[in-house]
């Protein structure tokens, strides 16, 4: 007699399994979105710090009325790409400050954003006078929106999509 009880009922009623593809479906049409909404989070941070990076060695340049030269790498030996800033005494490169970024994202330099495919780049420097030899340069991951940094000849530092 227990073995028929356990037999009737077991199984999932229509309504369970209907219930359980709706829920799966709506989560599935996430999945999509938050690996986006990651990345776009990890780009914006991204610019963000090396946002306050070129700020810093403009403040340190003034400060301490030196050149600050960044040179940011496309070359990565793993997860991470560095790029640093760094000062020239007795012809000697003295690294002050140290960064990386994501491997996944790709360079672009110049206003027209044009991927860069040598080993680094290094054309924004910040003079002791608070003016700066500018420059852009752009981070994306693939087939992503490209969000920019720029600064100018008076030093100025600004960002955009």
């Amino acid at each position: 007699m227990i073995k028929n009880k356990l037999n009737k009922n077991s199984g999932f009623t229509l309504l369970e399994v209907m219930l359980v593809i709706i829920i799966i479906g709506t989560v599935s049409i996430f999945i999509p979105n938050l690996k986006e909404s990651r990345e776009n989070y990890e780009l914006k941070r991204t610019i963000s710090v090396l946002k306050a990076d070129l700020r810093w060695a403009r403040a340190e340049a003034i400060l301490k009325n030196k050149k600050y030269v960044f040179r940011i790498y496309t070359i990565s030996n793993g997860d991470k790409i560095p790029y640093y800033f760094y000062t020239e005494e007795n012809d000697q490169k003295i690294i002050k400050r140290r960064g990386y970024y994501s491997a996944e994202l790709l360079l672009y330099k110049t206003i027209n954003l044009q991927l860069i495919e040598d080993e680094y780049y290094e054309w924004i420097r910040f003079m002791g006078s608070g003016m700066a030899r500018g420059g852009t340069i752009g981070l994306s991951y693939p087939g992503g929106e490209i969000y920019s940094l720029t600064v100018n000849q008076l030093g100025r530092v600004r960002s955009e999509k």
